[in-house]
C-alpha cells in the first residue's frame, strides 16, 4: 500500500485491540483512545518502546481521533459504549468502521452486522472476528461493502496477520 492510512483504535484496553494497534503502528499512523488514561498511556508507551519510527498518538477524545482517521477500529468495549458510538457517528461518514468481535460474540454475527450498519448508515462497516484458535493474529472479515472488506483484508495481510473473508 503506497499511501499511509491513518487508523483510530478506540478502546485499547482489550487484548485484540492492543495487538492490532501495535501491528498497524509498524507501518501506518495510529491514533489511540481509551477512557482509561492509565491504560492508554501504558499502551502508547509500549508501542513507542517496542517499535522505532512509529507514528502513534494518544487522543483524549474519540470524536477527534475518528475525525482525523481514515479507518476507525472499535474494540468490543468501545462498540458497546452507546455514548461513544453516538459521538463518532457523524465523523465516521464515508469511512471504514471496523468492529472487533471477540470469540464469545461470534454466534450473533448476523444480527450484529445489521445493527452496526444501521448505527453507521453512511460508513463502510466491517466486522472482524477472531479465529477460534488461541493466536491473536488470525481474523475473519465480514461486511456489506466488498471493497472495504478487501481493503482491510489487504491491510491485515500486508502487516503479517492472517485474514480471510467469511
Amino acid at each position: 500500500m503506497s499511501n499511509k492510512i491513518t487508523f483510530a483504535v478506540l478502546g485499547v484496553s482489550e487484548t485484540n485491540s492492543i495487538f492490532l494497534a501495535k501491528q498497524i503502528a509498524k507501518t501506518n499512523p495510529v491514533l489511540l483512545f481509551d477512557h482509561d488514561a492509565i491504560v492508554l498511556n501504558t499502551v502508547y508507551s509500549q508501542i513507542l518502546s517496542e517499535y522505532s519510527n512509529v507514528n502513534a498518538e494518544m487522543m483524549i477524545c474519540p470524536t477527534n481521533a475518528s475525525w482525523e482517521a481514515d479507518v476507525i477500529i472499535l474494540s468490543n468495549a468501545a462498540a458497546s459504549d452507546s455514548n461513544l458510538t453516538e459521538k463518532i457517528r457523524k465523523v465516521a461518514t464515508g469511512k471504514i468502521v471496523i468492529f472487533l468481535e471477540n470469540k464469545k460474540n461470534t454466534n450473533t454475527s448476523g444480527n450484529s452486522a445489521e445493527k452496526w450498519q444501521d448505527l453507521f448508515p453512511y460508513s463502510k462497516v466491517v466486522q472482524s472476528f477472531e479465529s477460534a484458535d488461541e493466536s491473536n493474529d488470525s481474523f475473519f472479515l465480514n461486511g456489506n461493502d466488498k471493497q472495504a472488506v478487501k481493503t482491510i483484508l489487504t491491510l491485515l495481510t500486508s502487516i503479517g496477520l492472517k485474514a480471510d473473508i467469511l
